[in-house]
């Protein structure tokens, strides 16, 4: 796998649905990675195109999940850093300068022989984190404001207003609830 390291956007947005796939996120659901099934399933919609996992892939994948949510919910960027060179110290890669047909010159990030999904999204994920912090800030490593939620986020979107980690489901749950509120204030039940 080749990671642009400028193109954070897309491997940030990855680390944050992996990490929100969690039984800690998901309480009475549970694991939204189940089988390496619900792995592929997960990867196809995310955009990553590999072959279907198998039983080891998942269990790497979910560990991996577990690494990467202390890095999202870190208490300072320095944490944040350190979690996540400690991370990538666990997977042979290297960076090099490569020229990109039509756009110049970028920094790319490519495993040295990794044969894993776990591993190659390892590199994909840490990079992209690094490069979020050092893009945008670490004030878009977050929780979610939901107070029924336990997920956390990095905040790639433009404005960098987000709030919730799934602001469909999230956010929905947080605006039927005000809804309801404010009917039952108003006496319209």
């Amino acid at each position: 796998m080749q990671a642009l390291l400028d193109d954070y956007i897309q491997g940030a947005a990855f680390a944050t649905e992996l990490v929100n796939t969690s039984p800690a996120v998901w309480v009475v659901a549970g694991d939204q990675l189940r089988d390496s099934e619900s792995l592929h399933a997960f990867l196809v919609e995310n955009d990553v195109q590999t072959e279907a996992p198998d039983e080891h892939d998942l269990e790497q994948v979910r560990a991996l999940r577990e690494r990467l949510r202390p890095i999202v919910d870190a208490s300072s960027p320095g944490e944040l850093v350190d979690l996540t060179h400690e991370l990538l110290s666990t997977v042979p890669h290297h960076v090099e300068l490569v020229e990109v047909e039509g756009n110049g010159w970028r920094w790319q990030a490519t495993t040295d022989g990794v044969d894993t999904v776990a591993q190659e999204l390892t590199v994909f994920t840490g990079y992209a984190l690094l490069s979020a912090l050092r893009m945008l800030g670490f004030e878009r490593f977050r929780g979610c404001a939901s107070p029924t939620c336990n997920g956390v986020f990095v905040d790639v979107s433009r404005g960098g207003r987000r709030r919730y980690c799934m602001p469909d489901l999230c956010g929905n749950r947080i605006n039927v609830a005000n809804h309801r509120q404010r009917r039952n204030a108003l006496g319209n039940k």
